[in-house]
C-alpha cells in the first residue's frame, strides 16, 4: 500500500479538499484524517514542571499518612 502525506485545513463549512495527489482517475483510496494539533494531555499533570521524584515507586513514610492534629 502506498502512502501520500498531504496537509490541509478544514473549511468553516466542514469541507476538506485534497489537491495534487499523484494518482490516476478511478484509483480507489482509503482516507484517514489525523488532527495535527492535539490538546495537551492531562495524563501526566507534572510533566514539564520543575518537580522531580527520585524514587517515585518507593513506599511513603508512615508519618506521611497521618493527618496533623
Amino acid at each position: 500500500m502506498e502512502a501520500h502525506r498531504v496537509e490541509a485545513t478544514v473549511r468553516p463549512d466542514g469541507t476538506l479538499t485534497i489537491e495534487g495527489l499523484p494518482l490516476g482517475p478511478g484509483t480507489n483510496v482509503e482516507i484517514i484524517v489525523l488532527v495535527k494539533e492535539r490538546p495537551k494531555s492531562t495524563a501526566y499533570p507534572l510533566q514539564g514542571t520543575p518537580y522531580q521524584f527520585d524514587d517515585p515507586f518507593s513506599p511513603a513514610e508512615p508519618e506521611g499518612w497521618e493527618a496533623e492534629r
